[in-house]
């Protein structure tokens, strides 16, 4: 009846909707493709309610009812249909000038207290938790900035202030929810920005010491232990490796504007871009590594991808993964084997794209 009592309901839905997923991973009975589209087609249906609430809750209050030039774009994990269990939503929230009548508080006003009201809905914290941490960071200015643009001001920040890791971050850009014209129309101008003739040498430097950087001051796994995520080898080196294949080669090839990386590696062999093999070898790495963080955070409760330095943690993962043995040492060696095969094959084909070349 009232919107305190709207988000709590919504946060207790997507934890048993969580909870189901995850029994249903950990018995077999779907596969990491089906966990990873399941969960990101919750978080989707999550925001679809969530903007419609609020849209509810802001007519209330304004006398401009039914104005919803408005969509969420999905990035990252969200936008590639890889989301996992404990991941924040990374979102960019956006409307349109348009032709439309501006209301009274001017529309830049009125979609901010829109975008508070999903953020409220989503984040904040309340008797049964949050629902998920909504992440802006990737909007201009970053944290600096405000919470919502238009597309005008959009078009006008890629041609004047965007940087290039804001050009291969928006490869991942999906409508999620809202107005879909709006999510079209936005997505129309973010893929002129992204898809360019030719990547400079410059950018692909830029690029390859920003991964480098991540490796070094986020991964940190001389003290931190192994990083699934970001340390050497790890998820972000096949994600590098296909975004910057994609900055390359989407403006010929519009089949490569795709925001899953397991599809777009598939598109790169049937375009006869990358070997087949190689593909091959990634796409394993990729399932194994991806495997494993969602056994680590389900063990953990907790978004990490760090992975615990002590056998006798690690020997519980290892046998949630499939592995077998007698003694917590034979299963932690067992999947610390196959965690240095795979990283180091990842990074060996990374170091052979360009990206891995550049610097």
């Amino acid at each position: 009846p009232d919107f305190e009592s709207k988000s709590l309901v919504l946060r207790r839905i997507k934890q048993a909707e969580e909870l189901r997923i995850g029994v249903r991973y950990l018995i077999k009975e779907a596969d990491l493709y089906g966990t990873l589209e399941d969960l990101s087609n919750l978080a989707d249906v999550f925001l679809e309610t969530v903007f419609k609430i609020a849209c509810e809750e802001l007519e209330k209050k304004s006398s401009n009812s039914g104005l919803r030039n408005f969509c969420i774009i999905g990035m990252g994990k969200q936008g590639g249909h890889e989301l996992n269990f404990g991941s924040d939503l990374d979102v960019l929230l956006v409307y349109d000038e348009g032709e439309s009548e501006p209301p009274p508080e001017g529309f830049a006003a009125y979609y901010s207290a829109l975008s508070q009201l999903i953020y409220k809905l989503t984040s904040e914290m309340t008797p049964a938790g949050y629902a998920y941490k909504i992440d802006t960071e990737l909007r201009p200015e970053g944290d600096s900035g405000v919470l919502v643009h238009s597309i005008q001001g959009y078009e006008k920040y890629f041609e004047s202030r965007a940087r290039i890791w804001e050009q291969q971050a928006l490869v991942r850009a999906r409508f999620v929810a809202g107005s879909p014209e709006v999510g079209e129309k936005f997505l129309e101008a973010a893929h002129e920005f992204v898809y360019k003739d030719k990547l400079d040498y410059g950018a692909l430097i830029e690029i390859s010491r920003l991964r480098e950087r991540m490796e070094e001051e986020l991964a940190k796994e001389a003290t931190k232990g192994k990083n699934v995520k970001l340390g050497f080898g790890g998820l972000a080196d096949i994600e590098f490796a296909v975004q910057v294949l994609q900055l390359m080669h989407g403006k010929k090839f519009s089949r490569l504007r795709e925001t899953n990386t397991l599809s777009a590696l598939q598109n790169f062999v049937a375009l006869g871009l990358v070997d087949q093999g190689m593909v091959e070898e990634l796409q394993e790495s990729y399932l194994f590594l991806r495997n494993l963080e969602c056994v680590l955070r389900i063990i953990r409760q907790t978004s990490t991808n760090n992975l615990p330095k002590k056998i006798q943690d690690l020997a519980p993962i290892a046998r949630l993964l499939g592995y077998e043995g007698n003694d917590a040492e034979t299963l932690a060696g067992s999947l610390l084997a196959d965690y240095d095969r795979h990283t180091q094959q990842v990074r060996k084909h990374y170091r052979k794209t360009k990206i891995g070349r550049a610097h």
